[in-house]
């Protein structure tokens, strides 16, 4: 018979990382709600209900579906990296950067390339500022925790 003994975790994440790690779990499921009300919304029926203009409307419905994967995928992976920076594991590095990447390349397609970003209300534009900085800071930190 062997003596075993009992090492303690060598977890090194303090208690603050994994509650922020948390709250983007909560923040990045969120943003895939959001996503999916945004692309499964009928963007002329809202309009002719009020909910919205119809210039949003029809820069809603001008958006490419690979622009929406760049939302999904942005929401997605920063659900996942969230996860893994909470379990202490490297690879959220990687997914933090796919995340930053995707969130970058739809903001910069809706308010860049497509031309419809004067057609959404302003505070859009204040939302994609707050998750981009957030991403940010979550990659940040995967890249110092990770």
């Amino acid at each position: 018979m062997t003596d075993a003994v009992y090492t303690p975790s060598t977890d090194t994440h303090p208690l603050w990382l994994k509650a922020l790690s948390a709250l983007g779990v909560v923040w990045y499921g969120f943003g895939l709600f959001q996503f999916w009300l945004g692309y499964s919304m009928d963007p002329a029926a809202a309009a002719a209900a009020g909910q919205i203009t119809a210039a949003h409307g029809t820069a809603i419905a001008a958006t490419p579906a690979l622009v929406w994967l760049f939302y999904a995928l942005a929401s997605g992976a920063g659900l996942v990296g969230a996860v893994l920076l909470f379990m202490a594991k490297p690879a959220a590095k990687l997914v933090f950067a796919v995340s930053l990447m995707s969130a970058a390349a739809f903001y910069l397609w809706v308010y860049g390339i497509s031309g419809s970003g004067a057609d959404r209300p302003s505070e859009e534009m204040i939302i994609g500022l707050v998750v981009v900085a957030v991403t940010s800071l979550f990659f940040a930190l995967s890249r110092r925790f990770g």
